[in-house]
């Protein structure tokens, strides 16, 4: 079983589980071109999309995804309206409510709530027949509930999208803008998500991948300082995702 990541970061982002032929993709923010150039050339035997929260670069590519491959798509009730009205058809759109675990033919998914300045934002958790995969980013504060989502989960996919001294020197954003990446309903600093990996160290957690990395208000080469900290201090073995360059992993 493979995870795709096709796109991870400010401008994009999308992630595809390949299980044996069956697609499951989370989020949709890349272009046919780009999923192309990651998957494999024959016909996918299903496809199916879960959508985290209604944000340009998590859905920017679902039209033409949706007229190429015809998924089922998963999401909260409140996002679900959102991408009804940009054009969804009602028939693609299956409601997913929080805490519940949906049974799937060959997998299991259970959403959970996070923190964001979206409508009704989703992280999800999957349990797959060798593992347990959750995806959690665009949220600001670890909360509870969260760390309990995600405890048991063998690999995390999770946002380390800012420095906190880079945010406040980077030129390009204006200050109200800088004040909300750094709020409770923006993003996650590289410290925190650094203190969240540590408290995961202790459930089981096997591999993390650092996501979500904004290109103005981060710096790759501390990043990978920070991934060298979790296998040093925790044992846990983290990969840095860089927006322009996917990626494949045996999960």
């Amino acid at each position: 079983m493979n995870l795709h990541i096709i796109s991870s970061g400010s401008s994009g982002n999308c992630y595809c589980i390949d299980n044996d032929g069956h697609l499951i993709f989370i989020d949709i923010g890349a272009t046919l071109g780009a999923i192309r150039q990651v998957l494999p050339c024959e016909p996918p035997k299903s496809v199916s999309l879960f959508i985290t929260h209604e944000h340009t670069d998590h859905i920017s590519g679902i039209i033409p995804f949706v007229k190429k491959y015809r998924p089922k798509i998963y999401t909260s009730g409140k996002t679900a309206d959102i991408l009804f009205n940009k054009g969804i058809c009602e028939e693609c759109l299956f409601i997913l409510n929080a805490d519940v675990t949906y049974e799937f033919d060959s997998f299991e998914v259970k959403p959970f709530n996070i923190i964001h300045d979206a409508v009704e934002p989703f992280g999800y958790k999957f349990n797959l027949p060798d593992s347990s995969l959750s995806i959690a980013t665009d949220f600001g504060a670890i909360s509870d509930n969260l760390v309990k989502s995600l405890d048991g989960s063998d690999y995390i996919v999770i946002e380390s999208n800012y420095e906190e001294e880079l945010l406040m020197k980077n030129t390009k954003y204006p200050v109200h803008l800088k004040k909300r990446i750094a709020s409770y309903k923006g993003h996650l600093s590289n410290k925190d998500a650094f203190t969240l990996i540590g408290y995961m160290s202790s459930m089981g957690l096997k591999k993390c991948f650092l996501a979500h990395v904004s290109e103005n208000s981060n710096d790759y080469n501390l990043l990978e300082n920070y991934a060298k900290a979790c296998l040093d201090y925790y044992s846990i073995d983290a990969y840095v995702l860089r927006q322009k360059q996917s990626v494949t992993f045996n999960i």
